[in-house]
């Protein structure tokens, strides 16, 4: 009988087949993993249906709701009605998106940053005719770009490279992740400025179920108090997000308080707030959980990683090797979690370098900057999960959209990583 691990990879080669294909819904597919891998003992029905109740899809119900009380009050058209005073062309909205998810997700996750940009966008788009789609993309790309520039921004994967690198003797300030993560910013902004923006995806708004709720615009003449309710709420929130240590409340809890709150005011009815979640970014976000278990827990993961030490060989070109780390990294962490992926690869990674006589700390950097390339498809991250269903995305749009960015990224990391983290003592 075939093992657990080769059931594993074929479940996930079968599936990674119909993402592609589409020949039935994306979510199908991972409803169709799921069964599939309780079906064959993989992993128990708790596991399979436990990231339906993961902390970030709470907090996605719970931004979404205080997001889109700024679309139902109209704010998102004020907005609109200041950005594009500045913003006059569609490029220069995607600048201006990507700038400020950057700098949100320096302080706040990734994935409250792309949470509370949905409903702005799709306000800002029903008011202009800009493509949602691009925009939504743009805020993604920006979320991702920022949470590498401090320590708290994509603070999971920045801690456990921080902690290793400290581990080994070397320091790891705040602002010591923001070396690469600046400069990468920077590249994304200039690439997406001059080439990116051709290839971000255009699709009309109304073509997916999940943005019918913006393409009617907002409702008239909404009273003062309910604009400045929704609008207190979303800045409690977010502040309160920002601040979560320090108030002692997780974040997914302050944004559940705030669409209670919004509900509780009046702002929108019950129904309404069940309405403004969509379901296929919660099977999105929940569904990948057990394929990601399984490829740990069934060694395939690890597997994957001993691949790893094949492809070098007996190679010491530092720089060869750097190219590999960060291939295989992007590849894993599109179908897996960039934390589990960074703990599988992490002692590999410090045994080649120490073998080549490579001072750890820089390859290390490399792959903490691989894990953050989940940009190639809607399941690798929880912020490309968000705007999946409300971009009306297919799936090889990520792709498309994103390989080219991937590819400059990884030639920046080559370039830039050893001038801040010297290869050899």
């Amino acid at each position: 009988m075939f093992s657990p691990m080769t059931i594993t990879l074929a479940i996930l080669v079968l599936a990674v087949i119909s993402f592609l294909l589409e020949k039935i819904p994306v979510n199908l597919t991972i409803m169709l993993s799921m069964v599939a891998l309780v079906a064959f003992g993989i992993v128990d029905a708790k596991t399979a249906v436990s990231g339906f109740a993961s902390n970030t899809i709470l907090m996605l119900i719970g931004l979404v709701i205080v997001g889109g009380a700024l679309f139902e009050t109209g704010i998102c058209d004020m907005i609109a009605q200041s950005v594009t005073r500045f913003a006059k062309t569609e490029r220069m909205m995607i600048m201006a998106i990507m700038i400020l998810s950057s700098i949100l997700s320096a302080g706040l996750s990734n994935s409250g940053t792309v949470a509370v940009f949905i409903p702005i966008i799709m306000g800002v788009c029903t008011k202009t005719g800009f493509s949602h789609s691009k925009l939504l993309m743009a805020s993604f790309l920006g979320s991702m770009c920022g949470g590498r520039l401090t320590l708290v921004g994509d603070a999971a994967i920045n801690v456990l490279i921080g902690d290793q690198i400290k581990a080994l003797g070397y320091p790891f300030p705040f602002f010591e992740i923001g070396k690469i993560g600046l400069p990468l910013t920077l590249i994304m902004l200039v690439y997406i400025y001059f080439i990116g923006y051709r290839f971000l995806p255009d699709i009309p708004m109304g073509d997916s179920s999940d943005d019918a709720l913006y393409t009617s615009g907002a409702p008239k003449d909404v009273p003062k108090w309910k604009q400045r309710v929704a609008l207190a709420i979303f800045f409690l929130v977010f502040l309160g997000m920002v601040f979560e240590k320090q108030v002692g409340i997780p974040a997914y809890f302050i944004a559940l308080a705030g669409a209670v709150a919004e509900v509780l005011c009046g702002i929108f009815t019950e129904r309404q707030a069940y309405q403004m979640v969509s379901i296929k970014t919660v099977i999105l976000l929940g569904g990948m959980v057990p394929m990601s278990t399984a490829l740990k827990n069934t060694g395939a993961a690890q597997a994957i990683a001993d691949l790893l030490i094949r492809i070098i060989g007996g190679s010491t070109n530092v720089y060869f090797i750097t190219i590999v780390i960060f291939l295989l990294t992007t590849v894993m962490t599109q179908f897996m979690s960039n934390v589990v992926t960074v703990t599988l690869l992490m002692p590999i990674v410090i045994a080649v370098a120490n073998t080549i006589g490579v001072v750890p700390n820089a390859m290390i950097m490399v792959l903490g900057i691989g894990s953050t390339m989940s940009i190639l498809s809607p399941i690798a991250c929880p912020p490309a999960n968000l705007i999946y269903s409300y971009g009306g995305y297919k799936f090889n749009d990520y792709f498309k959209s994103n390989i080219g960015l991937a590819i400059v990224f990884l030639i920046a990391c080559v370039l830039i990583i050893p001038v801040f983290w010297p290869f050899y003592a």
